[in-house]
């Protein structure tokens, strides 16, 4: 597990954590920071198995993936605090509010972008991490987010889909397992033109959620958020400070 703080004011108001996407890394997260207020603390998460931790194994599994998590959370985060995530990591930070609300520790706000909602029972989606080598590639580029450079080395091009395999299988293996829906505060996000994930299947998230507080709908596709990153962040400080109880 990697934590890249991006941001560390003295006595910060509030700590702002992000989760990446399937195939990304923390660092994905930097330019949000021209646009989040001074006084908050931004803490970017990151899986192992990156791209630049080759020797890394990557996390199978969401129960694997809260094993790192929570101890990152408890031992980092203190006061308000706030997540969002992106894609699979709005899967993850979906599972991790479920267990912090179980311990007492749920957070202000939680911010869930591209990511459908989870499903109950047998598996809903293809198990895409067992696709061969060139179903994965083709998927990866006509998604986006991966600069077309990268597929001109072999080497590169290797690990970037050997972290995607190990990302999507987080993601497909993934089972809600029931219960309450959440209470803590919750805005969704989407991408207008998202081939992979539509506004109308980020809406379907309102099943698991007690408190939706905002839908925002952004130009642009799957990854809108890197694409229109001012605008997103505005919304998100937006949430956040109304989420926030008026005697804090």
């Amino acid at each position: 597990m990697r934590l890249l703080e991006l941001h560390a004011p003295h006595a910060p108001e509030l700590t702002l954590v992000l989760l990446h996407h399937a195939g990304g890394s923390a660092a994905g997260y930097r330019d949000f920071l021209g646009h989040l207020p001074t006084h908050w603390r931004v803490l970017a998460l990151e899986l192992p198995g990156r791209v630049h931790t080759s020797k890394q194994r990557g996390c199978r599994s969401a129960a694997e993936v809260m094993e790192l998590l929570l101890p990152v959370l408890e031992s980092e985060v203190a006061g308000h605090y706030a997540v969002f995530g992106h894609s699979m990591g709005a899967l993850v930070a979906f599972e991790l509010v479920r267990v912090l609300e179980r311990l007492g520790r749920a957070p202000l706000w939680l911010g869930l972008s591209g990511s459908p909602a989870p499903e109950t029972g047998p598996p809903a989606t293809e198990q895409r991490h067992t696709w061969p080598h060139e179903r994965l590639v083709h998927f990866m580029r006509r998604l986006g987010g991966t600069p077309e450079g990268v597929w001109h080395h072999p080497v590169l091009a290797e690990r970037m889909v050997r972290t995607m395999r190990w990302d999507l299988e987080v993601v497909d293996t993934y089972r809600h397992p029931g219960g309450h829906p959440l209470a803590t505060p919750v805005s969704l996000f989407a991408g207008e033109a998202d081939p992979l994930v539509p506004p109308e299947r980020i809406r379907r998230w309102r099943a698991h959620l007690h408190n939706a507080v905002a839908f925002h709908s952004l130009p642009g596709g799957h990854f809108y958020l890197f694409e229109h990153t001012a605008d997103l962040c505005r919304r998100i400080v937006h949430d956040i400070t109304s989420s926030r109880p008026t005697s804090s």
